[in-house]
């Protein structure tokens, strides 16, 4: 199981008394969810906020949830008890720089909109994307404090970098991964005392997950599932000076040199992840029978393959966050993910062919596999929700709150 590092404040994380309750002002909770990658890192702390009773929850669903190119996954926010979800739609069509900032500045007054109309006291934002920051200036312009999710961390080979730090200082309290990123965001000058260690939301439902049978999972994929089995995530590399078109070749042209089958999903709304997907649709389609192609996958079948397949192969944050708690090797390709903490089962390659078939050779390797044996994942042991919970409980007032030191 997950485990996590020191808590910065373990004594105002303990208590979790109804008493206080932000003073009496905190109400209503709002959480900002904008494409796949944080839909399932919510849903713990929806259902905890909800499960508390005296909070009123709005889910504020926008960015890429409501466009069939993504997989449509507003869907994973079905369900949910006592969560009240308000689309917000804003998404611009096409991928090049000026539609990506027209997305933004569409996201500002989409969000602002939204908050308007469903106002709340405290609004949730969660790492680093163009939308979210979005979402938190339209919060900012409405005088809403923010809580911030994931500040701390680095992705040096991605501009979303700069929208995480531009995040962290927009907000008011921060719930950070690992010590390490508390100890940035105080270096930024954030106040001490409003910010707290809980580990990596992402792997608390792990103690409830129950995954899917290789049968059923492939069958749901539209794959058979024989071993070995690769699972490929690629997002583009925004901060590098190749074209996504390019970057994404050299991965396909090394998976073309392994005999695996391989479940590829495809990119997030970044710029460039047009060519990205085209690339994957020819190589799916060149591979028919061992190669798959899916716009999204829910948590369950996500997870599902990370404990039944092989190796994680590309770019994507589960591999640094998540894969460690399966121990699945990983094969993590470019700088995209740069400054990272890494657990034991990342192989880092640079985006060229042949060191990206040399590090998947790796990866597949028995004696790789081996030495994963009692690997324990740094980003936490799942119990984050909780952690956040009890420090909503202790927060000042909101006229304190939102006062900021220079």
């Amino acid at each position: 199981m997950p485990h996590s590092g020191t808590d910065r404040h373990p004594r105002s994380l303990a208590r979790s008394s109804r008493r206080g309750r932000g003073g009496g002002w905190l109400r209503r909770i709002g959480v900002v969810s904008t494409s796949r990658a944080d839909a399932g890192i919510y849903r713990p702390l929806l259902r905890a906020l909800a499960a508390e009773g005296d909070w009123r929850v709005t889910c504020f669903v926008g960015g890429t949830h409501h466009d069939a190119t993504f997989g449509l996954t507003a869907r994973e926010f079905r369900g949910l008890s006592r969560v009240a979800v308000v689309p917000v739609r804003h998404q611009a069509a096409g991928d090049t720089p000026a539609r990506v900032a027209a997305s933004a500045g569409r996201a500002v007054a989409g969000f602002g909109s939204a908050l308007a109309a469903a106002p709340v006291d405290l609004l949730f934002v969660l790492g680093d994307r163009t939308e979210m920051l979005a979402a938190a200036l339209a919060a900012t312009i409405h005088g809403v404090p923010l809580a911030h999710l994931h500040g701390g961390d680095r992705t040096l080979g991605a501009y979303d970098d700069a929208c995480r730090a531009a995040l962290t200082k927009l907000s008011h309290v921060h719930f950070a991964a690992l010590p390490e990123h508390a100890r940035r965001i105080e270096a930024m000058g954030e106040d001490p005392g409003r910010v707290f260690t809980v580990g990596a939301l992402a792997l608390d439902d792990l103690r409830r997950f129950r995954p899917l049978s290789p049968r059923s999972l492939g069958r749901a994929l539209g794959v058979e599932w024989r071993p070995p089995v690769l699972l490929v995530v690629f997002h583009p590399e925004t901060r590098s000076e190749r074209p996504a078109g390019e970057q994404v070749a050299e991965l396909a042209a090394a998976l073309a040199g392994v005999e695996a089958r391989c479940v590829v999903v495809g990119p997030n709304a970044d710029v460039g992840h047009a060519a990205i997907r085209a690339a994957w649709r020819r190589f799916a389609a060149g591979r028919a029978g061992t190669a798959v192609l899916a716009a999204a996958l829910d948590r369950r079948r996500f997870w599902s393959c990370c404990v039944h397949a092989q190796a994680l192969v590309g770019n994507s944050s589960a591999g640094l966050l998540e894969a460690a708690s399966f121990r699945l090797p990983v094969v993590n390709i470019g700088e995209r993910q740069a400054g990272r903490v890494r657990p034991a089962n990342v192989i880092d390659a640079p985006m060229e062919r042949g060191a990206i078939a040399a590090a998947i050779r790796q990866a597949l390797s028995e004696r790789f596999r081996r030495g994963l044996r009692g690997l324990v994942n740094p980003y936490g042991r799942g119990d984050a929700a909780r952690r956040i919970i009890a420090a909503l409980r202790r927060l000042p007032e909101r006229r304190v709150l939102l006062r900021k030191a220079d």
